[in-house]
């Protein structure tokens, strides 16, 4: 577990099940300068539908230009609890994330829809984080390789009962 990563969390809520919260940290003396760098590496792209199915040197090219991004950390945690409501997963993702990051405040609505780099950085690095355990991928073609701190898991079958 990663712990004591501070600052502004830009958050990203996959609203389909298995629902999932990505939560991509910067510092916030710094939020300006990963935007700008966010943004001038995925302006124009076409991003993927799906990490593990892109064409793989399409893969390499998007973390090549993603790595100089400065990122505080990275959380990403996945609710698969059957018969769990879209409110109640994202409720307990979010107090989730408030244990896993103390200290940390999410960007709010307004200022998220300005951070159009970081928000792309966070939904593709949540393509990431959704791929099947088991698919390995070299630093290359691994967007998490772009973190020097990450967790990603699934939500205790206990949270929220």
């Amino acid at each position: 577990m990663t712990h004591g990563a501070r600052g502004l969390c830009l958050l990203h809520w996959h609203g389909e099940p298995p629902y999932g919260l990505t939560a991509l940290g910067v510092a916030p003396d710094r939020l300006t300068e990963a935007e700008e760098k966010a943004a001038a590496a995925l302006a124009g792209l076409a991003l993927p539908a799906s990490w593990e199915d892109a064409d793989p040197t399409l893969r390499r090219h998007l973390v090549a230009v993603c790595r100089p991004v400065p990122t505080a950390g990275l959380w990403h945690v996945t609710d698969d609890r059957p018969a769990l409501d879209e409110d109640r997963a994202r409720h307990d993702c979010l107090r989730a994330l408030t244990a896993e990051w103390p200290g940390s405040e999410p960007v709010l609505t307004e200022e998220a829809d300005r951070l159009l780099g970081l928000t792309a950085l966070a939904r593709l690095t949540a393509l990431v984080c959704r791929m099947p355990p088991e698919v390995w991928l070299e630093a290359e073609e691994d967007l998490l390789d772009i973190y020097d701190t990450y967790t990603v898991g699934t939500l205790p079958q206990q949270l929220g009962r």
